[in-house]
């Protein structure tokens, strides 16, 4: 029997995002194996936050760990989710599930931080290491703009034609990874190399998350229903999230993120699976008591 194209592109996403998972988990116990190289993990200067760099002190020295753990525990539930995204999709839900479930799994793009801090413990090649810090962000930016697609949906953008939208969203995230300058002298506690146009990125990324949001919450006026608020809160808890997750160095800022991501995660799935029949997949009218 056929599978369809959808599907097929569904499950090699998660497959791929499955391995990735999994090698991040598995280069833990190899670099606790190499006391040399994970030596040199511990002292990395840090990106504070997106917005702010810092030439920091030593780090903890178990950064490295509990980066690649959170990595790992974001991608999994990341894909734990957007099966559950897909079942809803499957039964005539909303046309921006798909769009979520690009961000969600976006999420597994992370665990190529593993990669990045083998190859430079390992001393290996940095020509290497700079590619998957660029896959890094681009799956940020395919994350970001899935997510600008979805409000959009929210406020009845027409546009039906999904895999044209998924595609378009795939080549401006690679066109936006690929022309970022990265400075290759400077290796960060986040196990990524540093950006040679930080301000520039934070830039572009403040202005896509503010549209989010804005596109989310203007549903709620544009279709008389309030209950899109609660999708514009889960959308605020996926971008506090996606931040949490990919600067933070604590065990405790990695778990605030793990946090926000599964609040998110409840709050977008559960509104959408109101909001949205299980056939058509256009929105209810709100009910009144």
């Amino acid at each position: 029997m056929r599978i369809p194209a959808g599907t097929l592109a569904f499950r090699i996403a998660v497959a791929v995002a499955g391995i990735v998972t999994l090698g991040a988990a598995a280069s833990i116990p190899f670099l606790a194996g190499r006391p040399e190289g994970f030596s040199l993990l511990r002292t990395l200067p840090s990106n504070t936050w997106w917005f702010q760099y810092a030439d920091a002190a030593p780090t903890v020295s178990l950064a490295a760990v509990w980066r690649i753990t959170g990595a790992v525990l974001a991608a999994a539930f990341g894909v734990a989710a957007s099966v559950r995204a897909w079942s809803l999709y499957r039964k005539g839900g909303s046309p921006l599930l798909p769009f979520l479930i690009a961000f969600l799994l976006s999420l597994s793009l992370e665990g190529l931080r593993a990669g990045c801090a083998l190859l430079f413990a390992e001393d290996g090649s940095i020509a290497a290491s700079l590619f998957l810090t660029r896959v890094i962000y681009w799956g940020r930016f395919v994350g970001l703009l899935s997510l600008l697609i979805a409000g959009l949906y929210s406020v009845e953008l027409k546009y039906r034609r999904i895999n044209f939208l998924v595609g378009v969203v795939l080549l401006v995230s690679f066109a936006m990874a690929a022309y970022i300058p990265v400075d290759r002298t400077t290796f960060l506690a986040q196990l990524t190399w540093k950006l040679g146009d930080e301000q520039g990125v934070w830039f572009v990324n403040l202005v896509l998350g503010v549209l989010v949001l804005a596109t989310t919450a203007l549903a709620a006026l544009t279709r008389r229903d309030m209950r899109f608020l609660w999708l514009a809160a889960g959308a605020a808890l996926f971008l506090a999230a996606r931040e949490l997750l990919f600067f933070a160095l604590s065990h405790w800022a990695l778990l605030g993120g793990l946090a926000c991501l599964g609040g998110g995660a409840v709050v977008c799935l559960r509104t959408l699976s109101v909001l949205y029949r299980r056939a058509g997949g256009e929105a209810q009218q709100p009910t009144h008591p």
